[in-house]
């Protein structure tokens, strides 16, 4: 990759191209170089992108059973479904991160609690971002890599999630993508710092700080710890990211996306029978 003046290197065509939707939905006024515009096969979506594709199919599955029990529940109390906000005790069946749970052995809610969402807004704003992080990142790392740094970012939001809730003395149940999505920006941003790609670190950071500054204001519980937890854990595994990912090294991490695989689909299994057995 060509230095550019002292000694900074601009973003790889992928990386530029991959984030130009996270930065047009943010507002800020990038376009990348049309000689830098990576012309992409026409191909279909799941195609090239399979895990990002999968990841957004399973949130919508499980928004899905959300909305189902939400009407059904709303039905038996008489009152109108307000999908703005899901009822907790749907958000519970299904597998809501809670610590009292996780001290009765309920573990499978790590997982699950990243497919769930309060409302439909909730789901909107993180399926967008996930996709527009998602297929930069797939392409960047490899399909298995970046299934076991998403694995891994749910684990991280999980862990801040709890921590923080126990140190701060408030019960906390928390639901959503967003703790994973936020190790995808620390991920980058480790990367950028590490591989002197300001551009891309310079865009990176106004991005975080600007869903910062919005999370703030939004009038409902935001978990900040997740995101603290995810943005961490992601920027973690980012220490160990480079430039380029041949074909033999993404298939050394094929073994531990099937182990990720596996664990994940035993979790949501649990929800699943959690959900039919309680309703």
């Amino acid at each position: 990759m060509a230095a550019q003046g002292g000694g900074k290197r601009a973003a790889p065509p992928s990386t530029v191209h991959a984030l130009d939707g996270v930065f047009k939905m943010l507002r800020f006024p990038y376009h990348a170089r049309p000689e830098r515009r990576a012309r992409l096969r026409p191909t279909r979506f799941h195609e090239q992108f399979p895990v990002t594709a999968f990841l957004l199919l399973l949130n919508l599955a499980f928004f899905a059973l959300e909305v189902i029990q939400d009407l059904k529940y709303s039905r038996q109390l008489g009152q109108p479904a307000d999908l703005i906000g899901i009822n907790s005790q749907v958000l519970h069946i299904l597998g809501w991160l809670r610590w009292q749970d996780l001290c009765t052995g309920q573990y499978w809610r790590i997982v699950s609690a990243a497919f769930l969402h309060g409302g439909v807004l909730h789901i909107i704003f993180n399926l967008l971002m996930l996709s527009d992080l998602g297929r930069h990142c797939e392409t960047f790392l490899s399909s298995w890599k970046f299934l076991v740094a998403y694995g891994v970012g749910i684990l991280g939001s999980a862990a801040g999630s709890m921590v923080v809730g126990q140190l701060r003395g408030v019960p906390v149940a928390s639901v959503g993508a967003s703790g994973a999505i936020c190790s995808l920006f620390g991920l980058l941003l480790v990367y950028s710092l590490k591989a002197r790609q300001d551009e891309l670190r310079d865009r990176l950071i106004r991005s975080v700080l600007w869903i910062v500054v919005i999370t703030m204001f939004i009038p409902a519980n935001v978990d900040h710890g997740a995101h603290l937890g995810g943005f961490i854990a992601g920027g973690i595994f980012g220490l160990g990211v480079r430039d380029y990912m041949t074909s033999r090294e993404a298939l050394r991490w094929r073994y531990p996306a099937l182990a990720v695989s596996a664990l994940g689909l035993t979790c949501l299994g649990f929800a699943i029978w959690n959900y039919f057995s309680k309703r």
